[in-house]
This record gives structure tokens, C-alpha cells and sequence, in this order.
């Protein structure tokens, strides 16, 4: 009788063990952008209050910021995209919160090699707060980064 009980015991709580694992493995979902406009609760206020106002004269303080930053860039040739609104998220293992909002102008630098030929088009992903450049990301893409659309 007693081992019956202790049984039934052991069941119960792997059932519960398991019950709590997976669902704390669940992943969340994340909160999908609203067109232009919203607060993290879902109100609406005025886009500029959020992400400020498009950076002035982007085109010429990217040149300047990636001058000092890749190899012959007075030679490098830019190709630029209309400033967007986006936001970055921490990483989850520090909360996921917004860390940044702010403008964001997709660049692709093509530079020469040492041989004079112009090499692929690097993409880059180029963080506006208040117009000043606040961070550049390689790439057309990342995690943490979200697009707003207007």
C-alpha cells in the first residue's frame, strides 16, 4: 500500500515539473509595430514626441562619420535611403526594453580595393537621435532593430 501511494505521489509531481517547464520555455510574442504611431500602451500621441524629427543633412554627416571609419572612403561611393522611423530593443537577458527610437537611413559603402577595382556594396544600418548618429549596424537587418512604418 505504501508504495502504491508513493507512486501516485512521484506521478503527480512529474506531471507538475514538466507542466511548469515547458510552459516557462513558451517564447512570447513581441510587440508588433502600429503604422507611425503609438505608445507602449497603445495610445496614440504625436510621432515627433517618440522618435524626434528626421535627421537634417544625413547624407553628409554619414560621409563624415564612415570618413575615419573605412579604408578610402574619399573614394567611397554612397547609396542612401529616406530616413525611417525604428526602434532597438535591449536583449532579452536585459529585459527587452526600447534601449533606442530614433530615425534610421539604410547605406550601402562601396569602396575600392587596393587594386583600384570597386568592391561590393556594404550594407549598413546607420542610428539618428535628435540628428546626430548615435550608432551604425553592418547589415539590411538585425534582432533587436524594428522598422516603423509612416
Amino acid at each position: 500500500m505504501h508504495n502504491s501511494v508513493m507512486k501516485r505521489i512521484l506521478k503527480k509531481t512529474l506531471i507538475i515539473a514538466s507542466t511548469i517547464l515547458f510552459t516557462a520555455c513558451v517564447q512570447t510574442q513581441s510587440p508588433k509595430p502600429t503604422k507611425g504611431r503609438a505608445s507602449s500602451f497603445g495610445t496614440p500621441i504625436r510621432a515627433t514626441s517618440q522618435y524626434g524629427y528626421p535627421p537634417r543633412d544625413y547624407r553628409e554627416k554619414i560621409k563624415n562619420y564612415f570618413s575615419n571609419k573605412i579604408k578610402r572612403a574619399d573614394s567611397a561611393h554612397y547609396t542612401f535611403s529616406k530616413p525611417q522611423r525604428a526602434y532597438k530593443r535591449k536583449g532579452l537577458a536585459y529585459g527587452g526594453d526600447i534601449a533606442w527610437r530614433g530615425w534610421m537611413v539604410d547605406v550601402a559603402i562601396e569602396t575600392e580595393s587596393r587594386t583600384g577595382r570597386m568592391q561590393r556594396p556594404k550594407p549598413y544600418m546607420v542610428l539618428f537621435s535628435n540628428s546626430m548618429i548615435v550608432e551604425d549596424i553592418m547589415g539590411r537587418e538585425h534582432k533587436l532593430i524594428t522598422r516603423v512604418g509612416d
